[in-house]
């Protein structure tokens, strides 16, 4: 039996939109631009949101759709630079279906793993390192999970392995070190535990 809360069969239910305005004069603006878009995963039945911050990061608008169409303004209410994760809550619910916490202990190299990302089909992957990652704009982390083949539309993507817990927010698209290729194009997802 799937140790997903929900419904349905599918840590799908558990995924959200996330589309953010954010003012031109926001430090961030020119940068990530004014208008953006990602995914966000409920990590708890009380409807609390994990995605990348960026995302929403200045926001003054943030709007969530829910697998089940539903929509409701959010606000964020945890913004972690050191992690580079955003905690969001609706002001309305919308939902209850999550995805139960992993770890990045419980991923090795080779793990099999599924993005899922709102209101897509699901992409399949692996983890290819776990190492540190240092992004000279914006935070570093310890330890980070690297997947491919890569997957487009990341941006707070949820990267679940095989016993349909959460392990990972999606951060990049990026050319990952490989000693047998030179570089693996492919996706830094952030560690769940870090929440």
């Amino acid at each position: 039996m799937s140790s997903v809360h929900t419904d349905s069969t599918t840590p799908l239910a558990a995924m959200v939109t996330i589309s953010a305005q954010v003012p031109e004069q926001a430090m961030t603006a020119a940068l990530l631009g004014t208008e953006r878009a990602g995914h966000g995963v409920r990590i708890r039945a009380d409807g609390l949101i994990a995605t990348v911050g960026y995302v929403v990061m200045d926001a003054d608008q943030i709007w969530i759709t829910a697998h089940n169409g539903q929509g409701s303004p959010a606000y964020v209410i945890a913004q972690d630079f050191d992690s580079g994760i955003a905690l969001l809550k609706t002001t309305m619910p919308i939902g209850s279906d999550y995805i139960p916490l992993g770890s990045i202990d419980l991923v090795s190299v080779d793990s099999p793993m599924t993005v899922y990302r709102h209101g897509e089909t699901v992409f399949h992957c692996e983890v290819i390192a776990k190492r540190e990652f240092a992004g000279r704009w914006e935070y570093m982390l310890e330890e980070a999970l690297y997947t491919a083949p890569p997957c487009n539309n990341w941006a707070g993507a949820a990267l679940v392995d095989v016993g349909e817990r959460l392990c990972g927010i999606g951060s990049l698209l990026m050319d990952i070190p490989d000693t047998t290729e030179g570089t693996v194009l492919g996706n830094m997802f952030i560690p769940i535990d870090l929440v």
